[in-house]
């Protein structure tokens, strides 16, 4: 072994490990590297490196052929050219290089199947390639789609002219056959660009492709080109197909046709990696341009169900407001070629209890009731609605109606509109329409209570009386209490508001309660107020409670709840009804009670600018004991009082007094 003087071996490695291309074997020498190629080669294998091991295998063969032991080249170099990587990438003149040697080395062995092979290769020396326009589609319409053929065959070969180009498919789209048509198009003189050629495909004949996954005869699509490659030329067939069903659709084989008075000859690529496409030609002015499609290439594209063109009109709002009805116009127009059947389903998705009930509008179902902003019309309850026949290019409206839950949430109305073209009732479409709506509260309460001064003398202790439930059902203490109510509107629309009550629940045992108005809202309409987002309106409400029996001085706890009616501010808006919860008043029947009353003020003289209040004390004792009292009423230099500062009371049972 004889190394080349490249450089020294003091800093790097030997020329032998570092650039083994470098180095002159000796004869001697073979066996070794023989030995050490196959050691790398099963090293390689190992690790799945697919391409070192093609390397070594193809250097493997040279050194095979050097010791003449032509029938181990010819397995080393037939292990590389069946599977190799290199036709997949595209590496041609590699691969001419390593047919050729494949043909002599057969040639030497007597292998007359790996001459033929290696020879009709070369005879026919082209590469196929396939791609779709684009990587998703959908029923009913156009799939660009093309094939890609390009020679590498000697210059000094005479142009191949194929006799037709077959492309079969899996997932349910007809075959496809170009055939040859002699045209006067100059040939491309660069492989790659390919010229770019339109092929308008009908209905053709019946074939038999027995490479396809249906050998039996079955309908393909025809079309014609020029189907002659001089060497080094490339010519890309673009037509367009219609998918009928969803689905994968990938190309199951491409068969290239010669077909002589003498022989036919047909070569058939299946493998999807030899057929992989990594773009689109188009014909640009400037020439041919590519639309780059990865490294995967296209040749599977996934076909979705036919994109409906039924289109769902829906002027409904995002936000609503709690208790109130909702009328709403749907419209459905028809924008398919042909006339549809329609049928609609609608619903809003939750909680039952949360979410409201979509109602259809129709004229066959009893009318609603008065509450229901659609007084005249008439419902069901089925959330679907049949439609019918729609005629080209027309629309539909449907009226329906839906009254939001009182607890506040947020929902997904679906509208779905289920049709048929007409004359096709087995192709069923569908158009979701997905709607976000959110119903808030209108209003948001604050309540205080109060105790006021019952103005009717209470019942004597000491008096007994003869009940009689039927005419004086209550003969007990009372006490009366003011709510002050402040509402706040959260709706971002002014509202009307009709009327304000104020409800009670629950009332404890042997209790009357009665609840007035006493605010500027006591009735409906015409006194309706309009208050605006974000503002404020006060309502007071009076509450009279009262024992049956004197001797019950049992507490009491009410629970109350804030009745609104309310409506929008346009013309014919329906009214709502909103319940609030109120915090419950604990009413202490049986304990002592001091209740300050202040009268209005007057000036004692006009020179005078000091404020004089009347100012009393009402002192209750409800209870059945004798119960004294000091009061003591502390002066300052703001505050100035007339009379004792301090004094004793003392109240008999059940009685008041007002100092």
């Amino acid at each position: 072994m004889s190394i080349p003087p490249l450089y020294d071996t003091f800093l790097i490695r030997e020329p032998l490990r570092d650039d083994p291309f470098a180095v002159t074997h000796n004869p001697s020498d073979i066996p070794t590297l023989i030995e050490v190629y196959s050691t790398s080669i099963s090293y390689f294998t190992e690790r799945n490196r697919e391409r070192a091991v093609e390397r070594l295998q193809y250097e493997l063969a040279l050194l095979y052929t050097r010791e003449q032991k032509w029938k181990k080249a010819l397995h080393c170099l037939m292990s590389v050219y069946e599977g190799s990587s290199w036709r997949r990438e595209g590496w041609w003149n590699l691969l001419g290089l390593l047919r050729e040697q494949v043909r002599d080395v057969a040639k030497t062995c007597g292998d007359a199947e790996a001459v033929l092979r290696a020879e009709w290769e070369g005879l026919c020396d082209l590469s196929t390639t396939f791609g779709f326009g684009s990587s998703q589609g959908n029923v009913g319409e156009l799939l660009p789609v093309q094939v890609v053929i390009t020679s590498h065959a000697q210059a000094s070969t005479a142009p191949i002219v194929l006799s037709h180009i077959l492309v079969s498919f899996h997932g349910g789209l007809q075959d496809v056959k170009v055939e040859h048509q002699a045209g006067e198009a100059p040939p491309s003189t660069s492989s790659r660009r390919p010229d770019v050629h339109n092929v308008t495909l009908s209905p053709g004949s019946t074939t038999s492709n027995h490479s396809s996954p249906d050998a039996s005869k079955r309908k393909c699509l025809v079309g014609t080109c020029d189907l002659a490659f001089s060497p080094g030329t490339a010519k890309a067939l673009s037509f367009n197909l219609i998918a009928k069903d969803a689905g994968v659709i990938r190309v199951h084989n491409i068969t290239s046709a010669i077909e002589t008075d003498s022989f036919s000859l047909g070569h058939v690529v299946s493998d999807a990696e030899y057929m992989h496409q990594l773009g689109f030609w188009f014909a640009s002015p400037g020439g041919t341009s590519r639309k780059a499609a990865g490294n995967k290439g296209l040749n599977e594209i996934r076909i979705h169900p036919k994109p409906p063109k039924v289109r769902i009109g829906l002027p409904l709002k995002k936000e609503y407001l709690t208790d109130e009805s909702v009328s709403v116009d749907v419209e459905i127009t028809n924008e398919e070629d042909d006339d549809v059947e329609v049928t609609l389903e609608a619903r809003f998705l939750g909680q039952a209890d949360l979410v409201p009930v979509w109602t259809w509008i129709t004229d066959e179902t009893p009318s609603l009731s008065s509450e229901d902003p659609l007084d005249d019309k008439q419902s069901t309850t089925a959330s679907e609605l049949r439609l019918g026949r729609i005629i080209q290019s027309a629309s539909h409206k449907v009226r329906a109606a839906f009254k939001a839950k009182s607890i506040p949430t947020e929902t997904v109305l679906e509208i779905k509109a289920l049709y048929h073209i007409s004359g096709e009732p087995d192709t069923p479409i569908s158009k979701v329409l997905i709607h976000e709506v959110i119903f808030d509260r209108p209003f948001e309460a604050n309540n205080d209570f109060q105790p006021c001064i019952d103005p009717e003398p209470w019942p004597s202790y000491f008096n007994t009386h003869d009940s009689n439930e039927e005419d004086e059902p209550a003969q007990g203490l009372r006490q009366i209490w003011q709510s002050n109510t402040r509402l706040a509107s959260f709706a971002t629309e002014p509202l009307v508001i009709e009327h304000v009550k104020l409800e009670v629940l629950d009332v404890g045992e042997d209790t009357i309660c009665n609840i007035s108005n006493t605010s500027a809202i006591p009735k409906p309409t015409p006194n309706a107020m309009t208050i605006s987002p974000k503002d404020f309106h006060e309502t007071q409400f009076q509450i009279i409670t009262q024992k049956c029996d004197l001797d019950d001085r049992r507490s009491t706890t009410l629970q109350l709840r804030l009745q609104i009616h309310w409506r929008r501010t346009h013309a014919n808006a329906p009214t709502a009804t909103t319940h609030l919860p109120i915090p419950s008043l604990l009413i202490p029947f049986g304990e002592p009670r001091v209740l300050a009353s202040a009268g209005p003020h007057s000036h004692p003289n006009d020179d005078d600018l000091s404020l004089t209040i009347p100012l009393s004390y009402t002192l209750e004792n409800p209870s059945t004991h004798v119960l004294n009292f000091a009061l003591t009423m502390e002066t300052s230099d703001e505050f100035a009082f007339s009379g004792p500062k301090t004094t004793t009371l003392t109240l008999l049972p059940v009685t008041r007094k007002m100092v």
